[in-house]
């Protein structure tokens, strides 16, 4: 008859053991984004510090690339050097011209004068020949007298003249009008270059990918940095990762997309659904902060759950992950707990 009790108790306390909710430990953390860059860059100005809240597009640092630099001093040396040609040009062109307005100017005052003093020569003969009775000026001969031929040439002088030098001007003019058009043409293209490099030196400038807080600074101002040196560290405000680790002698059937209840081992009353996404394929040596023992080495499986990132957990806190399994725990062929001993499986669920 005592028997009888005695089974039912070992066999009630096997049964509630098998849906023991299987404890194991944590911590909350977010993988940091490293930000380097593919160019080696000189660091001009940092404008954060480490632990700093950032919202997302803040300026974190300043760098420049000395190939891009000397890229673009080299194309706005080009730019210059062709604006002061062109500049050059058209003072050149602007003094030929006035040049030949001036000569113009002057010969046709010197022919105007000559045309003048002929003209005045003929109007005095005529009215000389006037006053002569005894010439009879109707029936003399209808020829030019040879101030007439004079003052024909001076008048055809003045008209070349006139035409040579409009020419002259003309062609200066016309050549004014379009010196600027080739050197246009190849400044426009080295001002597209030259915007081009502006743009991936822009493109050098670190901003924050998103919200979050800077972790470790790597550089210092002035300094020179190698390609695909890490620059500075970045991570969000919450954690959105738990990386726990199961004791390798026990056997959890945990599988990628299980739920996992995660609590905060200070704050009890912080808790939030885990999604497992995966899974260690080698045992590993838990970290001695997880260790139920510090001083004695462990190891384990190390499993990764996603969090929400709304939730109340700090970085890299240590956090409690409860598995609710329906399935007997194992124990693994070379551990020494045995299924008669409850309390020994606790320590162990526990470790």
């Amino acid at each position: 008859m005592a028997i009888i009790p005695v089974l039912v108790g070992v066999f009630y306390i096997n049964w509630n053991y098998a849906r023991h909710t299987v404890m194991f430990y944590g911590f909350a953390e977010n993988k940091e984004t490293e930000i380097n860059h593919e160019f080696p860059v000189q660091v001009n100005k940092i404008y954060v510090t480490p632990g700093q809240f950032v919202n997302k597009g803040d300026l974190l640092l300043d760098v420049t690339h000395s190939k891009f630099d000397l890229k673009m001093n080299d194309l706005s040396h080009e730019i210059e050097t062709m604006r002061l040609q062109a500049q050059e040009r058209r003072a050149d062109l602007q003094r030929s011209m006035r040049q030949l307005e001036a000569e113009r100017m002057a010969k046709l005052t010197e022919v105007e004068l000559n045309i003048q003093k002929l003209e005045s020569e003929i109007s005095l003969n005529q009215s000389l020949l006037k006053d002569l009775k005894s010439i009879d000026t109707k029936n003399a001969p209808d020829t030019p007298s040879p101030s007439e031929v004079k003052l024909a040439n001076f008048n055809k002088e003045k008209e070349l003249i006139i035409q040579s030098y409009d020419l002259q001007i003309q062609l200066l003019k016309d050549e004014l009008a379009t010196v600027s058009a080739p050197r246009e043409v190849q400044m426009d293209k080295l001002e597209q270059e030259k915007s081009y490099y502006e743009g991936e030196q822009e493109k050098l400038t670190i901003r924050a990918p998103r919200d979050g807080l800077i972790g470790n600074i790597h550089c210092l101002e002035g300094e020179n940095k190698s390609s695909f040196s890490t620059l500075i560290t970045f991570y969000e405000r919450n954690p959105t990762l738990v990386k726990g680790f199961v004791h390798e002698n026990l056997i959890v059937h945990v599988e990628i997309g299980d739920i996992l209840e995660v609590s905060s081992s200070l704050h009890p009353a912080h808790r939030r659904q885990g999604t497992v996404t995966g899974l260690g394929s080698r045992i590993v040596e838990i970290p001695e902060r997880l260790r139920k023992i510090p001083e004695l080495k462990t190891y384990g499986r190390e499993v990764l759950i996603a969090i929400p990132p709304n939730n109340p957990f700090l970085q890299k806190e240590k956090v409690i992950l409860n598995f609710q399994s329906p399935v007997t725990l194992r124990p693994a062929p070379n551990s020494s707990m045995t299924t008669t001993n409850p309390q020994t499986k606790e320590a162990a669920i526990q470790q």
